[in-house]
């Protein structure tokens, strides 16, 4: 070994185990995520949005799931509600939860009306890409990707 040799390689290992530390830490303190698996149906009634998301290239994967929520306030009150998803589609190897538009529930197209509205679904299932707008009036299909930043303020 050359002189320094030793030195170069304390500082070496030390960035080692402080790089380490950092990944354990950054593990230990994510969100869990959702364990919420998908799972295809074996046939998907064909409707007309299943002919418009196929036409797009997209594979429809399930019809309609319903999401039924508990929710408890103060430790007294207990709620019940539920989310309904439309389908599930894939394209490549990207998976979307499918949304069809309604005319009672317009969607507002805002950022805040994009997150209050649709934010819930991309949220609710960890390995979704976004979620798929089908508006059958107007025969379009809007792709709705969230980015959420957690470092800012």
């Amino acid at each position: 070994m050359y002189r320094g040799d030793s030195l170069i390689l304390v500082l070496l290992s030390l960035f080692i185990m402080g790089w380490f530390v950092y990944l354990f830490r950054r593990w230990l303190l994510a969100p869990p995520k959702a364990k919420i698996s998908i799972k295809p149906d074996p046939e998907v009634t064909v409707s007309e949005a299943v002919e418009l998301l196929e036409f797009a290239g997209y594979e429809v994967l399930t019809g309609k799931r319903k999401v039924s929520l508990s929710i408890h306030v103060n430790d007294q009150l207990e709620l019940e509600s539920r989310l309904f998803i439309d389908h599930f589609a894939a394209v490549e190897d990207e998976l979307y939860v499918v949304k069809l538009a309604r005319d009672r529930k317009p969607l507002e197209w805002t950022g805040s009306g994009l997150r209050d509205h649709l934010l819930v679904y991309q949220l609710l299932y960890s390995q979704v890409h976004g979620v798929l707008y089908v508006d059958l009036k107007r025969r379009s299909i809007e792709k709705i990707r969230f980015s959420i930043d957690t470092e800012g303020d």
